[in-house]
């Protein structure tokens, strides 16, 4: 039913454009917690300029008729829906509302697009800032905003909000944010901001608009009423539509379209050893889930465990696989792991990595190659997270000199890998029914992400989250995250 009168906006009368557009908005709104709609607002702060911007849906309809008494079609507030949907990787409801995918509308917004380049930056970034940093930043913007203001601010947007109100912060003034980001050590989103200056040097910053010569010919959708064909219709509109583009010279959308090309006729290989007995089962399902051929060993020694996995780097058939990853679990230190055994040095996490490297496993050269290992440590003091390099994105334990280093390096020097290590104290396996939170984590935000074909690094987000709020919440019982990429291109599990 939803199909059918959704097709109409493009084929109706106004009343029933209007009456289609409606049931999609609340199909749409219907699908957001409060937080997403709070930042959907955001998004659209340059777009709805009236009173009704706090009532989202009202919001979104009156940009729809407005529109629509301009042009005589209603498609821009389709197409504002779907690119909004897709700045919120909320794929799962562009496949259900519209029909689409995100394949599909990051084509579309190469044509062009309706939202601000620098209000897409900050609500990114947004989801990147955790709850401590935001405090942080807070405390370093204590003597430029004011404290009853941001006693009520619960998020990195709130505050971006109050600095535009105090004309701290603009698209074209993002000096004082930078400089706080150098202090809480984000250098990520640090370069973020330089890059997106660099797109927008010499362009004045204006709000988009859309363009009075928008002309659509509905006749090019009526032959068939299937999604494909919709979804063509829709390319086309906001390829007519041509939408001014405030802050770049570029499309920022070109980092998005690359993607790792993963052989449909391929399977992805996943192989878990479990030392300790406990999560082995559950990584092994959520894999099976995932498509993936699943190799579980559990409570192997040190030299088992080595062997299977040189035997994995030589065996013919890993030629077949489009994905590759690795789940250890296991007793040791940081940069060690024990397995079962309860003396030695163990093995090094580096020459583990180095034993899937392309040069010992060049069926895997080009790949992805993911590894999520848990360490329950045995040492007194936990790693300490810092970010020693210039170039990868990476939490991992600092060095104080070049043998230090050496021994405790944990960041992937080849391409195409992605390294996660947990550490957290060995006592907890004490307990006949612990849990590992980083890999239950792990579970449920692979699983969810899966479902809404969200992107691995956001789901990684997601597992740094909940873990961070589950150390706020139990601070005798940490996990400590270390996590380093060199990803080239896109992936989705």
């Amino acid at each position: 039913m939803t199909q059918t009168i959704t097709y109409s906006i493009y084929t109706g009368s106004c009343s029933e454009m209007a009456d289609g557009f409606t049931i999609i908005v609340n199909n749409v709104t219907a699908d957001l917690n409060n937080e997403e709609c709070r930042i959907l607002r955001y998004l659209c702060t340059d777009l709805f300029t009236n009173s009704c911007v706090e009532d989202l849906r009202g919001a979104l309809l009156a940009f729809a008729k407005q529109r629509q008494n301009q042009t005589g079609q209603s498609q821009a507030g389709d197409a504002l829906l779907m690119e909004l949907m897709f700045r919120m990787k909320r794929f799962d409801v562009l496949k259900k509302v519209f029909g689409t995918n995100r394949q599909q509308v990051e084509r579309i917004l190469q044509e062009g697009r309706a939202l601000s380049d620098y209000r897409v930056l900050m609500a990114d970034m947004n989801e990147n800032l955790d709850k401590e940093e935001l405090q942080s930043l807070i405390f370093l913007l204590n003597s430029i905003l004011p404290k009853e203001r941001m006693a009520r601010a619960t998020s990195f947007l709130d505050v971006v909000v109050e600095l535009e109100k105090l004309d701290e912060v603009s698209c074209d003034k993002l000096e004082l944010l930078e400089h706080c980001l150098k202090n809480l050590k984000r250098m990520d989103l640090v370069k973020r901001i330089q890059a997106y200056q660099k797109r927008g040097q010499n362009v004045q910053c204006a709000v988009p608009k859309v363009q009075n010569s928008f002309k659509f010919t509905p006749g090019k959708c009526q032959s068939s009423v299937k999604q494909v064909r919709r979804s063509q219709c829709c390319s086309q509109e906001f390829k007519n539509l041509k939408l001014s583009v405030p802050e770049t010279g570029t499309q920022q959308q070109q980092a998005f379209v690359k993607e790792y090309q993963i052989n449909p006729e391929q399977r992805g290989l996943c192989v878990i050893i479990d030392c300790v007995g406990f999560d082995g089962e559950m990584l092994n399902q959520t894999f099976e889930r995932l498509g993936f051929s699943v190799i579980f060993h559990s409570l192997l020694g040190l030299k088992e465990t080595w062997k299977v996995l040189e035997d994995l780097t030589r065996n013919r058939s890993i030629q077949k696989v489009n994905r590759f990853v690795c789940c250890l679990i296991s007793r040791g230190t940081d940069t060690h792991l024990l397995a079962t055994d309860s003396n030695g040095l163990g093995i090094r996490l580096e020459d583990l990595r180095q034993l899937f490297s392309p040069n010992q496993c060049p069926s895997l050269g080009g790949k992805p190659k993911l590894f999520f290992t848990q360490i329950y440590w045995t040492t007194e003091a936990p790693p300490t997270p810092s970010m020693d390099d210039e170039y990868l994105e990476t939490d991992g334990p600092k060095c104080h000199s070049a043998r230090q280093c050496a021994d405790k390096r944990t960041v992937p020097v080849s391409a195409d890998v992605l390294w996660s290590v947990c550490t957290a104290e060995a006592k907890l396996l004490e307990d006949s029914a612990h849990q590992s939170i980083y890999l239950h984590a792990l579970h449920t935000a692979l699983l969810r992400g899966h479902e809404r074909k969200s992107p691995l690094l956001d789901i990684m987000t997601e597992v740094n989250r909940n873990v961070f709020s589950h150390n706020q919440q139990n601070p005798d019982k940490k996990y400590h995250l270390q996590l380093s990429h060199t990803l080239r291109d896109t992936l989705h599990l």
